[in-house]
């Protein structure tokens, strides 16, 4: 009983640091020695990862840095390169619904699914805010491959199974071109 405290306990702790990404079937892992410096130089969110990950996408390569998280959200740091070796590395910055001037586009999203070949959502849990859930979702366009914001919905529904209200959906628009 003790030994499942303590795991238990362990793994609360865990959470609320930057913690291990999920694999997935195309990701490489990156040893701390073996992240280009290119890639570590565009990262600001306070954490020296033992490795990080490298996903083919968008006619490059995704490297995700994980940064602080907390239980419910896996907060990554997304740097976009044209090679492996991190050539042309920049920090994608994610706009946010309202208006440019007054809203930052973020540096850091969490719980990252990927839509190959150039789209990605990010799921945002907060259960100690009103609107408690936000999914938005993202395509890299442009001759850069910038992050552009194509559908945002949020709900105060912490496990979002009602009250979603969709805030910018261009995503019927996209489909037609």
């Amino acid at each position: 009983m003790r030994t499942l405290a303590v795991a238990a306990m362990t793994i609360a702790l865990c959470a609320t640091t930057a913690i291990a990404q999920p694999l997935q079937s195309d990701d490489v892992s990156i040893n701390k020695s073996d992240i280009p410096k290119t890639v570590a130089a565009q990262v600001s969110c306070g954490t020296t990862p033992e490795s990080i990950l490298r996903k083919p996408f968008a006619d490059g390569f995704i490297f995700r840095w994980p940064c602080a998280s907390t239980h419910a959200n896996q907060i990554e740091a997304l740097i976009y390169a044209t090679d492996v070796s991190g050539t042309d590395a920049r920090l994608l910055q994610f706009p946010m619904p309202g208006q440019p001037s007054k809203v930052k586009p973020a540096p850091e999203i969490a719980n990252v699914t990927w839509f190959p070949p150039r789209e990605l959502t990010s799921v945002f849990v907060d259960p100690e805010t009103r609107i408690c859930r936000r999914e938005g979702r993202w395509r890299l366009d442009g001759k850069k491959l910038a992050p552009h914001l194509i559908f945002w919905r949020e709900t105060r529904d912490c496990e979002g199974k009602r009250g979603w209200r969709t805030v910018l959906d261009q995503t019927r628009s996209l489909k037609s071109k």
